[in-house]
């Protein structure tokens, strides 16, 4: 049975506030929230563990299924007003319904990366939306998994979450401290770590072959990859692109770059 809450300023309430908008409180915590019955559906089916639920009344008639069986997993639930919905809620029309889970760390240690599989590196990439668009292109894909830099923002953002649409939970992926290295040390190991970038004089990607384990590394939106991990990379390719665009939004790239590995794959 859900233990009501109607007041804003409520312990359990502030917490998953915090949660929603901090990535230290999440780290800290080591918990992130969901936002929206399918999200926190995912998180479910995904085997995540559902430490709280909290949802309105008009959630609970206009998604009883999918409540119910969270109502099963969870820990502890909480019937809360709209008022508190809105509080906690990212978006601007709250569903009314959020999970708090325990992080789930779909991590990879570096020794049991395949050598002959396909990866994407993410460097010091800033918006959140870009992060789990590129998961979600990524497990569609058929990738094998991704690095993120430890100057990423934190996956767990609810933007990033909900633009993975649930991939976050099930692409395995490591988060390095010194890229450079990383690449260096899988270099050793026979992979191709490829530079991604906004330079026409370099190889095109439509004209490049994956015959073995191969890692795209895509960088900062508004600054690119650094030059000691393009260095690294040794390997540089671009998008072509007519018309005055210069560069591509950072998903946008990703995909294109991520289909030219898939479909050239052999």
């Amino acid at each position: 049975m859900a233990t009501e809450i109607t007041s804003k300023d409520n312990a359990t309430v502030k917490a998953a506030a915090k949660l929603m908008n901090s990535a230290k409180e999440r780290r800290q915590q080591q918990r992130f929230i969901a936002e929206g019955v399918r999200l926190c559906m995912e998180a479910l089916e995904n085997g995540c563990e559902i430490c709280e639920l909290l949802y309105t009344e008009d959630a609970y008639l206009r998604y009883n299924e999918s409540i119910s069986k969270l109502e099963e997993a969870a820990k502890q639930c909480y019937l809360i007003t709209e008022e508190i919905a809105d509080k906690i809620a990212d978006t601007v029309t709250p569903q009314g319904v959020f999970v708090v889970c325990a992080m789930k760390h779909m991590s990879i240690s570096l020794e049991k990366i395949k050598t002959d599989g396909q990866y994407i590196l993410l460097e010091n990439l800033q918006d959140p939306s870009n992060i789990g668009a590129i998961f979600r292109t990524a497990e569609a894909l058929g990738l094998d998994g991704a690095f993120l830099t430890t100057d990423c923002c934190d996956p767990f953002n609810p933007k990033a979450m909900r633009a993975s649409m649930g991939a976050l939970f099930r692409l395995p992926y490591l988060v390095v401290g010194d890229a450079v290295k990383t690449m260096g040390d899988l270099k050793a190991r026979n992979m191709r770590p490829i530079a991604s970038v906004p330079d026409d004089t370099v190889t095109k990607i439509v004209s490049v072959r994956f015959f073995r384990g191969a890692i795209m590394c895509i960088g900062n939106e508004g600054k690119g990859l650094t030059e000691k991990l393009k260095n690294v990379c040794g390997e540089r390719v671009t998008i072509p692109m007519n018309g005055r665009a210069e560069s591509l939004n950072a998903a946008t790239a990703a995909a294109i770059l991520m289909w030219e590995m898939v479909r050239n794959y052999a």
